[in-house]
């Protein structure tokens, strides 16, 4: 096994200001070491897309940790953007 890739559908909460739609969110992604850059990420993000879509989703999210430099490139080259921002405070 080169990898596995945790996929959940979400649909937006119901409310007068939420615009309805479903999405698909990876929850987790994770290559074998010696897999990695030979294609396995790829391949596990696209049949993650093809599974989201099936169920009727119409956009695919994911969270990066910030300093996580390997995966924004690897997100990046798969046509992925930054739409949101998380703010947090140590307590």
């Amino acid at each position: 096994m080169c990898g596995a890739c945790h996929l959940q559908i979400y649909d937006t909460p119901v409310g007068h200001t939420m615009v309805p739609q479903r999405r698909g969110h990876i929850e987790t992604l994770i290559v074998a070491r010696r897999q990695r850059r030979l294609g396995c990420g790829r391949a596990l993000m696209q049949a993650a897309t093809t599974w989201a879509r099936a169920r009727g989703a119409g956009q695919l999210l994911l969270t990066v940790w910030s300093g996580n430099d390997d995966a924004e490139r690897f997100y990046s080259a798969l046509g992925y953007r930054s739409i949101s921002q998380v703010l947090g405070s140590d307590l």
